[in-house]
């Protein structure tokens, strides 16, 4: 089996919730793809995608829940879903169900009580933040916002994510805190900090054990893939799941 190349989260939590984000490394994709793409639907050779999935599941106690990623606010629960279901976040109480969430740029977010029996991953880019996607994902849990302990996954920095104007306005529209997160560049683009609307819309639920945030993945270009650096490219998983059994 190869061995993958993971990044596991800086949170302290209950022993039965595991987590981890792939990088790029320890697949058989190739070029752009290389190596460790876990996504069919970005021009990969299937078959390639399909021996990467399987190297992942070797570290897993059973395969990922996937969904079809729509940039919404859409959270569901892991076990009712499938590849087809449209949306962003994924939720469990059931013990060895993997939550599975790709990105190249965007942001994953990984989510568990202090008591360690619920856990969630939410796709995070600045369509989802817009809409609300952390919010939804906080409204599955049975616990209270500051009872919740989240980890942020690698995504693009604010240095290299230039947006327009009009992204700006839609977040503005919404809040006009939201404007210390979007840095002016040349006539009419910003730089935005998804990294910082993320943390102060958690925040705002009522979050406060906040980890993560550190990576960026259009730089750091031999350990994650990056939609804006370069296409077609390939998406690293963000996985998060319980297990009470004993190793």
């Amino acid at each position: 089996m190869n061995a993958l190349d993971l990044i596991h989260p800086e949170w302290a939590v209950h022993k039965n919730v595991h987590a981890f984000f792939t990088t790029r490394h320890g697949g058989v994709s190739m070029e752009k793809f290389s190596a460790l793409n876990l996504s069919h639907a970005v021009g990969d050779d299937q078959e390639h995608v399909a021996q990467n999935r399987q190297i992942l599941n070797g570290y897993l106690p059973s395969p990922p829940h996937w969904v079809t990623q729509v940039h919404s606010n859409t959270a569901v629960t892991a076990e009712t879903s499938n590849e087809t279901t449209k949306a962003d976040a994924l939720y469990t109480r059931k013990q060895r169900t993997v939550c599975g969430i790709m990105t190249a740029d965007c942001l994953a977010v990984l989510f568990t009580n202090r008591s360690g029996d619920q856990v969630a991953v939410a796709h995070a880019g600045w369509r989802g933040l817009a809409e609300g996607v952390l919010r939804q994902t906080v409204s599955k849990f049975a616990s209270i916002p500051s009872d919740l302990l989240v980890q942020l996954g690698p995504a693009i920095s604010q240095k290299h994510y230039e947006v327009r104007e009009d992204l700006l306005q839609r977040f503005v529209d919404l809040d006009n805190t939201y404007q210390k997160y979007f840095l002016p560049s040349t006539q009419g683009r910003y730089f935005a900090d998804l990294y910082g609307i993320a943390r102060h819309q958690l925040q705002q639920l009522g979050i406060n054990s906040i980890f993560g945030g550190n990576n960026c993945t259009f730089s750091q270009k031999d350990t994650f893939f990056s939609h804006r650096r370069e296409q077609p490219t390939g998406r690293i998983g963000a996985l998060i799941w319980l297990d009470d059994s004993t190793k």
